[in-house]
């Protein structure tokens, strides 16, 4: 592991508003169904087309297309819930792009 990133464990913090069950309105023992649903109901909510007047739109937008991606994942949901439940400093997807780096070949 480089410079660079190990400085990346220790300087920083997780902002709660990122948390992927927060984004979606759902908790850890929610199922794929239940995921999707709340997934589809944010997503109406907050599709950039229907919020043309909202600057940060597309960046909530995607941040819920991430969420959903990654909690329907049986191996993303896996590693994240396992992340997020470490207390990490590190945000989530550093963490993930180290551990994807650490993995042998």
């Amino acid at each position: 592991m480089d410079r660079v990133n190990m400085d990346a464990l220790f300087t920083n913090q997780r902002n709660e508003s990122d948390d992927y069950y927060t984004i979606l309105g759902c908790d850890e023992l929610s199922n794929k169904d239940q995921i999707q649903t709340e997934y589809r109901i944010r997503a109406l909510q907050l599709h950039p087309d229907k919020n043309l007047d909202n600057p940060t739109a597309m960046e909530q937008f995607k941040k819920l297309q991430e969420a959903k991606e990654v909690l329907c994942d049986d191996v993303q949901r896996k590693a994240y819930n396992y992340w997020r439940n470490s207390h990490i400093s590190v945000p989530w997807k550093t963490w993930q792009s180290i551990n994807e780096r650490s993995q042998p070949f």
